[in-house]
């Protein structure tokens, strides 16, 4: 099946591609044997048939991901001869061989978009992604005006996503530089995003009001909760202390599509528990303590197995969050069973920090406190 040739190229599988070649399974296209490496099959698709620009583009960012450098520098000439402004541009800033070296350096940046705009385009893109991975505010400044198509309303996308990075990066700055040069972002319908919820996912709650000016915060009870909102939280329940939470697909995490489809805590149907532990976790790291006490006395789980991405424990999420010795002294105070072991590895936080974040000083710490509790009387 196609979808099986084409999942060895995007895992970049090279033992499984020689595999399938060897029996005569993959495609004989330009773009497998680019991912064989095979310079001569290359050529010879090349002089065959190869003039379309969005095929050509393809096959050099399989290139790419497979390092074959003297086959990408195959596919930029023949790029180039099909788009003369590529060499204009390539010649006028880095030169083609380091044109290409850029790509296999930065082969972890994403070329998704490589076929839609062009491989120009995506260099430029690769500049300003890896300028903020590298906290260059002075870089990415530098590319985002003079790239002015990059503010415009065909890249909102490309907006949204290095929003999105730097606030999982808690980088303010960056925020506000982009912001300041009115992105289209700005002006358009902006697409869905995660931004607001991984702010208040990994204590970033500062940045909220950065992202209000594009996507408004959902009135729910666990945005209300991350951000300390104890007056709100407590419109969510009635006169008697129970959830009065409405229709479930109004609350985070019922309503985002990406744990409906995933369900990477595996909690399955949306449930009212499922609304009140995310609440108290967002309120916890975010250190909202008298919003996560209420919480705990109206319903929330301190021993759920919310984690970020997989079953745990809200103490395991704190172990590779900055600062967060008072949240950790939070839940223990309060009680959480420091026993609780995560889906994957079956290890407790205390294992997270010593064999995950190999932070020795908070494995200790996180041993003491527990030893501490269990002599109180």
């Amino acid at each position: 099946m196609p979808s099986v040739s084409d999942g060895l190229i995007e895992s970049r599988a090279k033992g499984l591609s020689q595999l399938f070649q060897r029996r005569d399974l993959l495609p004989r296209t330009l773009k497998f044997f680019t991912a064989l490496g095979d310079l001569d099959a290359v050529r010879a698709a090349l002089d065959e048939n190869a003039n379309d620009p969005a095929t050509v583009n393809d096959a050099f960012v399989c290139a790419v991901r497979f390092q074959h450098e003297a086959v990408a520098s195959i596919l930029l000439e023949r790029a180039i001869a099909l788009d003369p402004a590529l060499g204009n541009h390539v010649d006028e800033s880095v030169g083609r061989i380091a044109f290409v070296k850029h790509f296999l350096d930065k082969r972890s940046l994403d070329f998704d978009h490589a076929r839609a705009v062009g491989l120009w385009q995506t260099f430029v893109i690769g500049q300003v992604v890896l300028a903020e991975h590298e906290s260059n505010l002075t870089a990415f400044m530098r590319v985002l005006r003079r790239e002015a198509w990059l503010l415009g309303d065909d890249c909102v996308w490309l907006q949204a996503t290095l929003i999105e990075r730097a606030v999982l990066h808690d980088r303010e700055a960056f925020i506000v530089a982009l912001l300041d040069l009115q992105p289209a972002l700005l002006r358009k319908q902006p697409p869905p995003s995660q931004a607001i919820g991984m702010a208040l996912t990994y204590g970033k709650s500062h940045l909220v009001p950065l992202l209000t000016r594009i996507w408004p915060v959902p009135d729910d009870l666990p945005h209300a909760a991350g951000l300390g909102n104890l007056s709100r939280v407590k419109g969510w329940f009635d006169q008697a202390g129970a959830p009065a939470l409405g229709d479930l697909d109004d609350q985070f995490p019922c309503n985002d599509p990406h744990a409906r489809k995933y369900d990477d805590l595996h909690w399955g149907a949306p449930a009212v528990q499922h609304v009140l532990d995310t609440a108290l976790a967002w309120s916890v790291i975010n250190r909202r303590f008298d919003v996560a006490d209420f919480l705990l006395e109206h319903g929330a789980n301190i021993n759920t197995n919310w984690n970020a991405h997989e079953p745990a424990s809200i103490l395991h999420h704190l172990v590779f969050l900055p600062d967060n010795y008072d949240s950790m002294r939070f839940l223990i105070d309060r009680g959480i069973d420091m026993t609780i072991e995560d889906y994957r590895w079956n290890s407790t936080a205390q294992g997270w920090a010593r064999y995950g974040k190999n932070d020795e000083k908070m494995a200790r710490w996180l041993a003491d406190a527990e030893q501490k509790r269990e002599l109180k009387p």
